[in-house]
């Protein structure tokens, strides 16, 4: 049984029966060992209702003032995004409750050779509401497109929920690039499935912040599937009070001549807990490929705890490999040399903390989340011209 059953019970599809049988996945299913799943047994979700907005939005399920611009002038489902859908849907239970109480599908499309931008912004659910949505994106030939992910962080009493997956499609010499800055309420449960397909050189690149939420689950599949195709991955995580962030990261180098880069950072403080899983498979035939892995994390407290994972699995012979997972407390020799420069116990904290994530928040392409996301780290610092020079003298 679980909080699901009432909307499950409502629907007649094979997905529906088919999740209803398997409830949601214990602590028994090793991708799901650590996430709390008593809040999403015990709430009886109802479907949510959708809100009014004027700009691209995700809310309860369906996505509103979608640009015309990018919608597909086909938006029927290729046998081959079909069978990936399927895939998703029947990866646990959960997913088979995504697919099948998913309200919308809606296809993107950016034509051969064009370049486009868009902001979809993920509203808040009412109380015990949950949303479900599928977003399929086909970017073509030599095309460019920047998706940038938002959540809306609003005051929220109860538990709510909003699930999204989404399913990535690059052709040949196509370039995407994914933001998403996660700073939604403290009592929301969200989930996120990412699922990329390249061809002969497409270059996808992913850069997730992760704040806020109560519950925060993030599932990427990267499947390297051209030559000359190469991929980016860089993550934040800050989890803080009760919070539960958890990260499934896997990329698939399924032919020969690609690359991949992944680069996570995560800190916990307070009661959180945090999961990083990484995992890079370089198959049999993926000849001179190369793929460099980089995980960090920051223990901040005595009562956090953190659940790395990070994995590497070599078939083929001539590749370039390199791989790192470290966990840690902030410096104590760092933190007593900023104090000396005149900075607060706080702010010399603070300081560290940024410091630790400069690397990722570095890459944010799009200044205007890069800029929230410093804010959101430094706070109301008082010394700003003294850490442009820390900067350059501490290093972390």
């Amino acid at each position: 049984m679980s909080g699901f059953d009432t909307l499950l019970t409502e629907q007649s599809s094979d997905l529906a029966r088919d999740a209803l049988a398997a409830g949601l996945p214990s602590s028994k299913v090793e991708s799901w060992k650590y996430v709390p799943t008593r809040a999403l047994n015990r709430t009886q979700w109802i479907e949510a209702t959708p809100r009014t907005a004027t700009e691209f939005s995700l809310t309860g399920g369906r996505f509103v003032a979608v640009p015309d611009a990018l919608r597909a002038k086909d938006a029927t489902l290729s046998a081959v995004e079909s069978a990936r859908l399927d895939h998703l849907y029947r990866a646990q239970g959960f997913a088979l409750t995504h697919g099948a109480l998913a309200h919308d599908c809606l296809v993107l499309e950016v034509g051969r050779g064009q370049q486009q931008t868009v902001t979809l912004k993920r509203l808040a659910n009412q109380a015990a509401e949950a949303g479900f949505a599928t977003l399929v994106i086909r970017v073509g030939a030599g095309a460019q497109l920047m998706v940038l992910e938002t959540f809306e962080d609003s005051q929220a009493m109860e538990s709510n929920l909003d699930s999204l997956c989404i399913l990535w499609m690059l052709e040949r010499d196509a370039n995407a690039t994914h933001i998403r800055y996660q700073a939604a309420n403290e009592r929301a449960h969200l989930f996120t499935s990412i699922d990329v397909q390249t061809r002969d050189n497409a270059h996808f690149t992913l850069q997730s912040i992760d704040f806020g939420g109560k519950l925060a689950r993030t599932d990427i599949q990267v499947t390297l599937g051209g030559r000359g195709a190469r991929t980016e991955l860089h993550g934040l995580a800050v989890t803080n009070g009760s919070q539960y962030h958890d990260t499934h990261l896997a990329v698939d180098h399924a032919v020969g001549d690609t690359q991949s880069a992944m680069a996570f950072r995560t800190m916990v403080d307070g009661k959180g807990e945090a999961t990083f899983n990484g995992r890079v498979l370089i198959q049999k035939d993926a000849q001179r490929s190369a793929t460099e892995q980089s995980v960090a994390n920051l223990l901040l407290s005595d009562t956090g705890r953190i659940n790395p994972k990070p994995e590497l699995e070599i078939y083929a012979d001539d590749v370039t490999a390199s791989h790192g997972c470290t966990v840690g407390n902030l410096n104590q020799t760092e933190l007593f040399y900023l104090r000396s420069r005149g900075l607060s116990e706080t702010d010399a904290k603070a300081f560290l903390q940024y410091a630790f994530a400069e690397k990722i928040v570095d890459e944010i392409t799009d200044a205007g989340i890069r800029e929230q996301v410093e804010l959101r780290l430094l706070g109301e610092l008082k010394h700003g011209e003294l850490i442009a020079e820390l900067k350059e003298s501490v290093d972390v």
